[in-house]
């Protein structure tokens, strides 16, 4: 079977990527950054007016919507890109190494965003080394080492002694 444009947007909206470098655009305010999100899934316009400053106010950055990306502390930086997430709704966040370039205390936030994010449904996938992460959301812990999974266990801690 044939993957259509239809299916692919629709595939694209069920499930997002936010990686480590956060893949934002510097150039672009912060409300471009989230709408440009939207625009190459063909959202319209009128639903981008509607869910950009609704995503930008769920992580705490809508006073900062005019604001270029470069002038952004990494935590902020971050908040856009869970907020590009967010437009889309999506079923599933796969999350790459969400507090690698953040501060113990901004680390935290993102961290309670996560939460909230799994309280309403989602499913997010967190690739990450920080144990004290790990330990601290009481989650299932899958463990690979070589490419293999070694342990797949609810509600663990991230150990690999």
């Amino acid at each position: 079977r044939w993957v259509t444009e239809e299916s692919l947007l629709a595939f694209r909206r069920e499930i997002w990527v936010i990686f480590q470098d956060y893949k934002l655009l510097e150039s672009k305010k912060v409300y471009e950054n989230v709408a440009f999100a939207m625009e190459v899934c063909w959202y319209s316009d009128e639903i981008i007016r509607k869910k950009v400053p609704e995503a930008l106010e769920k992580v705490g950055l809508l006073i900062k919507k005019d604001k270029f990306v470069y002038e952004l502390s990494w935590g902020e930086k971050q908040r856009v890109a869970i907020a590009r997430a967010l437009v889309h709704d999506p079923k599933i966040i796969i999350w790459d190494e969400p507090t690698g370039n953040l501060d113990p205390e901004t680390a935290k936030e993102i961290i309670w965003i996560f939460t909230d994010l799994n309280i309403d449904w989602k499913t997010v996938i967190m690739a990450t080394h920080d144990s004290n992460i790990v330990n601290s959301l009481n989650k299932r812990v899958i463990t690979f080492q070589d490419r293999k999974i070694i342990s797949d266990k609810e509600n663990w801690d991230y150990n690999l002694k």
